[in-house]
């Protein structure tokens, strides 16, 4: 009779990715971009198929005060410059005209980055799909100049962690590549790269930070995804439980 044989040889530290149990639910998509085994991963709302990384893909900008006649606005989105927008009639019809010369932009449509009124508000919002958005918006002439300021957003919604697999391609080794199929523990533990300053515990609640892709336990300004942590950091990793979308 055979002997029972550790095939792994009892590893002293886990892999991003490794699953941890035998309960837990595993769904696929399809990878929107490149992705690493234990990135969380995110979805557009509407969209079904695909995962992307962790992603500010919304900028709202805001105006301290209304616009006034004689002023210009200089918008630049993702490094394209769009077309200086003067003051016209009102506030609001010159931030119309400012979301329709985004949207009419031949470069920002190629990379399908939106722009929106914020009604009620002197502000508006760009929204790009699973993409980084950077912006510059500045106010120049006129008898006075509004500040501005840009906050930072996700619209996508967590869906998960990428498993890790044996993973290889002519592209390299290691990632999923785009449109690969790609395993996402939606639900169950699994192991994930923790933030350097961060410094979980066991059933400590989990936050994403989103400009850099990990998970962290410092909740500011970071995505509550409702994860829990379920170990302590140990070389860069810990285990957390996913429980589902959010």
């Amino acid at each position: 009779m055979g002997t029972d044989r550790n095939l792994y040889d009892d590893p002293p530290r886990a892999i991003a990715g490794q699953t941890h149990g035998l309960t837990g639910h595993t769904r696929t998509y399809a990878a929107g971009e490149k992705i690493f085994p234990g990135d969380p991963l995110f979805g557009m709302v509407g969209d079904d198929e695909h995962c992307y990384r962790s992603h500010i893909n919304a900028k709202t900008i805001s105006f301290s005060a209304p616009l006034v006649q004689g002023n210009k606005v200089a918008v630049t989105v993702n490094g394209i410059a769009v077309s200086v927008i003067e003051f016209v009639e009102s506030s609001k019809a010159t931030l119309e005209r400012i979301v329709r010369a985004i949207d009419i932009n031949t470069a920002l449509g190629d990379i399908g980055i939106n722009a929106f009124i914020v009604e009620g508000a002197n502000a508006f919002t760009l929204v790009g799909p699973g993409i980084n958005i950077t912006a510059v918006v500045t106010v120049t002439e006129g008898e006075s100049q509004p500040t501005v300021d840009i906050q930072s957003d996700t619209t996508m919604k967590f869906i998960g962690v990428a498993e890790h697999t044996e993973l290889s391609s002519n592209k390299g080794t290691g990632f999923y590549d785009i449109d690969d199929s790609v395993n996402v523990r939606d639900s169950g533990d699994i192991y994930v790269p923790v933030d350097e300053d961060a410094h979980p515990s066991d059933k400590e609640s989990a936050y994403i930070d989103i400009e850099k892709g990990v998970f962290t336990d410092i909740p500011g300004g970071n995505y509550d995804c409702g994860c829990y942590f379920r170990s302590n950091k140990q070389d860069g990793l810990a285990r957390v439980e996913v429980r589902g979308m959010k």
